[in-house]
């Protein structure tokens, strides 16, 4: 008798089991694959990656447009790093007369780990037309995870006549 009531209740609660999944797990399921695809889609209409290099602008590009696309670039390669840059000043350098091409002198200010640093300066330098000038790291006390970075760097470009 008692273990026909244990089998009983066995049953009961393996029944009762059944029916949450029925009723709710395999709904919230179907919910979440549901929400992650709207998510994924709306997601992809927001980001519009730059182009990878100042030198792919759409054309017909002038050299101040070529600038622009080439700060974007920066400022995304910045975040791809995990690098936030709060401040930078950049300006148009002296035209040379004899030369087409334009020069522009980009200066910022930041703190970041080395390790995300290396991989700023490393993919910085894939840029066509960049040139780090001057880059100074220093570190406030040896316990210090972050260092304090100041970077200058130019951007050539050619300007038409």
């Amino acid at each position: 008798m008692a273990a026909r009531i244990f089998g009983l209740l066995a049953l009961l609660i393996v029944g009762a089991a059944a029916v949450i999944a029925l009723v709710e797990i395999l709904p919230l399921r179907r919910d979440i694959a549901a929400r992650e695809t709207n998510l994924g889609a709306r997601e992809a209409k927001l980001k519009q990656p730059p182009p990878p290099s100042p030198d792919e602008a759409v054309a017909p590009g002038n050299a101040e447009q070529r600038y622009f696309v080439f700060l974007h670039s920066l400022q995304a390669i910045a975040a791809k790093n995990g690098i936030s840059i709060p401040q930078i000043s950049y300006q148009r350098a002296a035209p040379d007369k004899d030369s087409s091409l334009r020069r522009y002198v980009v200066e910022t200010t930041f703190a970041s780990p080395h390790l995300q640093l290396r991989g700023f300066i490393r993919d910085l330098r894939t840029l066509p037309g960049v040139r780090c000038e001057r880059l100074t790291v220093s570190r406030p006390n040896i316990g210090a995870t972050q260092v304090e970075v100041r970077l200058q760097c130019s951007f050539l470009v050619e300007a038409a006549r």
